[in-house]
């Protein structure tokens, strides 16, 4: 089956190339006649078309099944009609999809793909159920190698490397699923591919998930409404993300947003009802001169000459730590989202403090949690729990309001807990400028205790 594809998609690419080449003549020949194209002539060939090239490609492969079939057929060699439409299809999704990944991509069931080489694939579904499958590009790491580095060239906002220099890749695929790949290094080319499976969510879909109680989306809902600014936290996997996307449904399509990402996976920017006035900016890795490379700290800069409303960084690490805090700090800024690495809402403001302090700008003790309580307003922590009834599934299992600092302390109140044994505390109790601030958005902190209700 793999030399027929091979054998198909050379074809193919064959008569692709020569359909450009006949299309540029063309082009070529009216321009030597004077009838090139200019701001007025609209008779000239126009670029070729996505749906051109597919159009040509699929009567190439057609053509090429023809001929094959009919040549096995003299030769007492048949091929089923599902040996034809499988062969189609991986032909079709070389072409233009996602090559071998795109069957794994098409199901909804599954949630994370890890490639341990071309021949060892496992896929874990939503429910946390890890499973393997059939071997990818059959079991062939060259060909595993050559799918991914075109991949890196196609997919994403800029051709991206991945070899013996540049070992580490990280991508975005179309479909919106976040790709890192991993070589040299590992003694097989290793991929984890992580889908994202509720592109299109906002908090109340994440109440009917039962990751959130109502009363706590509404909370959170008024403080985006109001300006204030929320890190979120967890583990990897936890659900950060979704939650973050929950989150900005929130956000007045009036205000300008700009995110912050390695790998662009929140696409607040293609929900063009919600958030009509968003930029997704995305880093840059230094290209093979060790030149051209764009760091979140870079990109925050430039991102604060963009005039944001809102600003959105995808995780918030040891580098960019002090100047997103700075930046919130100076109130220029109507709220801000932004996610950590940690394991419970009161070690995301420890983990945040000990960036500031490490991190360039070494900051003191005291001055670092100063300048966190005054830049931030709320911490939301997230986990993936066992389920019963459901395998598994993602719950916010702490709100935490910053309230300040007290020497080289952040000072915090937890307002909503939600325990492993499925036990809610919920404390009403917040700052007054806090309620002050959330009845601006009409909110009443008395609303809070609807929590208290939630059955985990």
């Amino acid at each position: 089956m793999s030399s027929d594809v091979d054998a198909a998609l050379s074809a193919v690419e064959d008569a692709l190339r020569n359909n450009a080449r006949r299309h540029a003549n063309g082009r070529d020949r009216k321009a030597e006649d004077g009838d090139g194209p200019t701001a007025d002539d609209v008779s000239a060939p126009a670029d070729l078309t996505a749906a051109d090239e597919r159009a040509v490609a699929v009567a190439a492969l057609d053509g090429w099944l023809e001929d094959t079939i009919a040549q096995r057929l003299r030769s007492h060699s048949d091929m089923s009609e599902k040996d034809v439409g499988a062969l189609r299809r991986a032909v079709l999704a070389r072409l233009f999809d996602l090559g071998e990944l795109q069957p794994l991509l098409d199901d909804d069931e599954i949630e994370t793909i890890h490639v341990n080489g071309a021949g060892r694939v496992f896929v874990r579904d939503a429910e946390g159920r890890t499973r393997r499958i059939d071997a990818l590009v059959d079991g062939d790491d060259e060909q595993l190698l050559a799918l991914v580095r075109r991949l890196a060239a196609h997919e994403g906002l800029g051709e991206r490397r991945w070899d013996t220099g540049a070992p580490a890749l990280n991508l975005t695929l179309r479909d919106g699923s976040r790709l890192h790949g991993l070589m040299a290094v590992t003694r097989r080319p290793c991929l984890t591919i992580r889908r994202h499976r509720l592109l299109d969510v906002d908090l109340d879909g994440l109440v009917e998930l039962g990751t959130i109680p109502r009363g706590v989306a509404r909370l959170l809902a008024a403080a985006i409404q109001v300006g204030q600014s929320i890190v979120v936290a967890g583990g990897p996997g936890a659900g950060k993300s979704s939650t973050v996307r929950g989150l900005a449904s929130a956000i007045p399509p009036a205000r300008r947003i700009v995110t912050i990402e390695d790998t662009l996976e929140l696409h607040l920017d293609l929900d063009e009802e919600r958030h009509p006035d968003c930029v997704a900016i995305e880093t840059r890795p230094a290209n093979i001169e060790g030149r051209g490379e764009i760091t979140v700290t870079a990109t925050l800069r430039e991102a604060l000459r963009m005039d944001p409303d809102v600003l959105i960084v995808g995780e918030v690490r040891i580098d960019e730590t002090v100047p997103m805090l700075l930046a919130l700090a100076a109130g220029n800024i109507a709220g801000s989202l932004s996610t950590v690495h940690a394991f419970s809402s009161a070690q995301a403001l420890e983990q945040l403090q000990t960036y500031a302090m490490v991190g360039p700008d070494r900051m003191p003790g005291e001055s670092s949690a100063r300048l966190i309580g005054s830049a931030l307003d709320w911490v939301v922590h997230i986990e993936r729990r066992a389920d019963s009834r459901r395998g598994a599934r993602r719950v916010i299992t702490s709100v935490r309001e910053v309230c300040g600092s007290q020497g080289i302390h952040v000072r915090s109140n937890e307002v909503f807990r939600h325990d492993r044994d499925g036990h809610v505390d919920v404390h009403a109790g917040v700052s007054d400028e806090t309620r002050e601030r959330l009845l601006q958005a009409d909110y009443h902190v008395s609303e809070l205790e609807e929590a208290g209700r939630f059955v985990g």
